[in-house]
């Protein structure tokens, strides 16, 4: 099996389903409507629709990194995908969850037919390869959905 094939099913994993870290982000959204999704608390910075904007800016992001654009540099990058949301109705939830599906889709079908020479090749902008960054994608979108987990836990208990 190409390598390439491989990192998209750990980024599809992420994403989707069968991740064995535990549920993936579309398991953890499951059911959850606007105003929890878009609710601020005390455990954190963002709430869950601010992780899933950041998390679908990157992936835009990796997708134009394929296509030869740099990546945002450091400073751009601390900033992308933390917006404010300013429409927190659910029409406009359920069209960010599509966006971040859409993108997510493109992301691991464009990932699975890199030809393995590619995912060698310098990312435009850094000292790293197309895999590692890849790779980051995946282990990125664990990191996310953990904070969504842990945000979900809280926003059930706190009704």
């Amino acid at each position: 099996m190409r390598l390439s094939i491989r990192i998209a099913g750990q980024i599809r994993r992420s994403v989707f389903h069968e991740g064995w870290h535990g549920p993936a982000i579309y398991e953890v959204l499951h059911g959850l409507d606007a105003s929890k999704s878009g609710a601020k608390t005390p455990i954190a910075s963002h709430s869950i629709w601010q992780l899933i904007q950041h998390m679908r800016a990157w992936h835009e992001a990796v997708l134009d990194a394929l296509q030869g654009k740099p990546l945002p540099s450091n400073e751009e990058a601390e900033r992308l995908g933390w917006e404010p949301i300013p429409d927190l109705s659910e029409a406009c939830w359920q069209m960010e969850l599509r966006r971040f599906r859409d993108c997510s889709e493109r992301l691991i079908q464009r990932t699975a037919t890199l030809e393995d020479k590619k995912i060698n090749e310098q990312v435009p902008g850094r000292a790293y390869d197309i895999g590692h960054m890849l790779l980051g994608v995946a282990s990125h979108n664990t990191y996310h959905c953990g904070q969504i987990v842990l945000l979900h836990r809280y926003l059930y208990l706190h009704k």
